[in-house]
């Protein structure tokens, strides 16, 4: 019995030999590892708070943020659906609106032509559709050329909200045609009018059994190349084609003279005209042209 209480006592000595054999060093060290040990779950759920509560307050900044990203997204696709929608209805006002329907229709640059007549070739009428007439302008205008021969050009315009006026270019009156007391234009280009009136305007030559065509035209350009003194001594001038020239023309002169003469080579015969007729002193009659130049007395 005795052996086994000494054999207990050693070994409760031998247990505790280990701690009372540490030095104040050791003892130090091992308590402060254990102090450090039991702070760091400490640390580390303050870490973890303070991470949180990092994550909850840069949300709360963040929130307002996205908000007005949101917002400006939203103004981003609102603007554009609310402007197309209102040009739309805007249009459709518009067009059932007086607006958009013709309400005057005037001419402009005519000299000889009658604004009546444009108007009623254009075929606009108040209360017609604006934009109908003036995309199909091009056909309306090439019928106005095509119906009044002295129209040389035209142009549709507007002039002011819903009224528009034809811009008109003439050709220019280079002659009269006198037929059964009537008159007609002869136009620069070559065109006869078809309207006719009963006096002639202004100084244009009369011309008489003049046709459209080749010798009408070389006619124009012969007479444009006479001077003003001579052009001012002229009467009229007769047209008197044959088989053999479709060019011979008779001028009744304003002094009493009768001069023959060859389309083509008018204009530069008849700048002889004025010494010739003073060399006649006061003898009237019949001056021929055609090949050279010779006097018959009446």
């Amino acid at each position: 019995m005795a052996n086994w209480n000494k054999r207990s006592s050693y070994k409760k000595k031998t247990a505790q030999e280990p701690a009372s054999s540490l030095t104040p060093w050791e003892q130090e060290q091992q308590k402060r590892a254990a102090e450090q040990t039991s702070e760091e779950p400490v640390i580390n759920k303050e870490k973890k708070k303070a991470k949180a509560e990092k994550k909850v307050v840069s949300m709360e900044h963040k929130l307002p943020r996205l908000k007005e990203q949101r917002r400006k997204k939203m103004l981003r696709r609102l603007i554009p659906m609310v402007f197309l929608f209102s040009f739309t209805i805007l249009v459709i006002l518009y067009f059932i609106s007086p607006l958009s329907r013709i309400s005057k229709v005037t001419v402009s640059g005519t000299n000889e032509v009658f604004d009546q007549s444009v108007i009623d070739t254009s075929q606009l009428k108040k209360g017609d559709s604006l934009w109908e007439a003036y995309f199909n302008r091009d056909k309306m205008e090439q019928e106005i050329k095509t119906e009044l021969n002295q129209v040389k050009s035209v142009h549709l315009k507007f002039d002011g909200v819903n009224s528009y006026v034809l811009a008109i270019d003439e050709y220019k009156t280079v002659a009269y045609l006198a037929k059964d007391d009537q008159y007609y234009n002869i136009l620069e280009n070559g065109k006869i009018v078809k309207e006719s009136r009963k006096v002639s305007i202004g100084n244009p030559p009369i011309f008489k059994n003049f046709k459209e065509g080749p010798a009408l035209d070389e006619m124009i350009l012969q007479y444009s190349q006479l001077s003003s003194d001579i052009k001012n001594s002229i009467s009229d001038i007769e047209h008197q084609s044959s088989k053999t020239d479709d060019y011979l023309i008779k001028i009744n002169m304003n002094d009493g003279n009768l001069v023959q003469a060859s389309i083509p080579s008018f204009a530069e015969k008849m700048a002889y005209y004025p010494s010739f007729v003073k060399s006649l002193g006061e003898q009237k009659g019949i001056i021929n042209m055609e090949v050279g130049v010779y006097f018959e007395a009446f």
